[in-house]
């Protein structure tokens, strides 16, 4: 059954796979289209247009279900210490960003997103260490910079993800059955969490702290908006997969 979400993780409940099939990723870094980020007034945004076909993830723990690129989205709080959503074993991260796709049986998102198997959010554990910029996160804080106001977007680079390729995509990550962390809170996901964090500098992260939550006070800013931990009646089924099946040769 799925649970609400974020859940605090804990490697002592969960089932380690060793023949994982490998998820897979498809066009999320090609230099191809427009990217986009917006400031929502709740978060920074991501999005891409212009391309043939959006960006999708499929194998692993989602079959043979094919999940399109919807958008990205950032979590934080006011200090370095803590603005993940998720934790593992009570460690918490500066951030958590969240790629959100919708199943492509689907028309849309709208369409997917209250269905049980209606989307697949990817999330991926950022954390401030140092002055040393992550050269990879770079093309995404510089354009936070230029979103500081609430309501507006500027242009990335199309290969503006290209910092989600320092993990090993295919294995080392969680995966659940919740919801989504902002309302109407949808048990319609299908969790994908990456053990091990992202580091970019404190800079990096400081930068999302200056976008305006509000169009009549600029001195509001998009802080703590993350959802706290929610703790389920029964502990939910989670799997980790722990090492990936090779991938057949044709």
């Amino acid at each position: 059954m799925p649970v609400q979400s974020p859940i605090a993780i804990s490697n002592r409940t969960i089932d380690h796979i060793d023949d994982a099939d490998p998820l897979e990723y498809h066009g999320h870094w090609e230099p191809v289209g427009v990217a986009r980020v917006y400031n929502t007034g709740t978060s920074a945004m991501v999005k891409f247009a212009k391309r043939k076909e959006q960006p999708f993830i499929t194998g692993g723990g989602l079959g043979d279900d094919k999940y399109a690129f919807e958008q990205l989205h950032f979590h934080w709080a006011d200090t370095d210490e803590s603005g993940c959503e998720h934790t593992v074993e009570g460690v918490k991260y500066s951030m958590e960003a969240h790629a959100v796709h919708f199943n492509t049986k689907y028309a849309n998102f709208d369409e997917a997103k209250n269905k049980p198997d209606g989307l697949a959010v990817v999330a991926f554990f950022i954390h401030a260490s140092g002055d040393k910029d992550c050269p990879e996160f770079q093309k995404i804080s510089e354009g936070i910079r230029n979103v500081q106001k609430i309501n507006t977007s500027a242009s990335l680079d199309s290969d503006c993800l290209s910092w989600i390729g320092l993990q090993e995509l295919c294995k080392h990550y969680y995966t659940y059955k919740g919801s989504l962390t902002t309302a109407p809170y949808f048990e319609s996901v299908t969790w994908i969490i990456y053990r091990a964090p992202i580091f970019v500098s404190m800079g990096q992260v400081n930068v999302f702290r200056n976008l305006q939550s509000c169009p009549k006070d600029e001195t509001k800013k998009i802080v703590n908006n993350f959802r706290e931990i929610q703790k389920p009646e029964k502990d939910p089924e989670i799997t980790f997969a722990r090492n990936a099946k090779p991938k057949s040769k044709l």
